[in-house]
């Protein structure tokens, strides 16, 4: 049986899990079923190659289980250079409003492009 204990403030309870891989299914891209393993959470396509990992993922993970840190103590971030080449990133938009222009035929001798809109601003975030 899989139980989920959520606390909030002062308050706390019990969930059951009925289906583990439907609750985990959200943090793997992959769109068919998925079956994830209890002790890594490492996901799987089938049920097959889920059985295969378990007794590996036992003889890796058995001694390293992942155990979270003492209510009240800190963690710190130690691997630097681990890190991105920059903190943050920055996506912009910009619009515009495309009027036709009107054009005349370029000679089919050389390459060319045909200037049909123009772009003019209007907008951007």
């Amino acid at each position: 049986m899989d139980l989920l204990y959520v606390k909030e403030g002062s308050d706390s309870h019990y969930n059951l899990i009925k289906d583990f891989d439907r609750l985990m299914f959200k943090f793997s891209n992959y769109d068919g079923r998925k079956h994830f393993c209890k002790r890594c959470l490492h996901c799987f396509s089938s049920k097959n190659l889920l059985e295969k990992h378990k007794g590996d993922c036992f003889l890796i993970n058995g001694t390293e289980a992942i155990t979270m840190p003492a209510e009240g103590s800190k963690i710190y971030f130690k691997n630097h250079h681990k890190m991105q080449p920059l903190p943050f990133i920055i996506y912009a938009d910009f619009e515009a409003i495309t009027e036709k222009i009107d054009t005349c035929q370029p000679p089919n001798e050389k390459s060319y492009t045909t200037t049909y809109q123009s772009h003019r601003a209007c907008g951007f975030g």
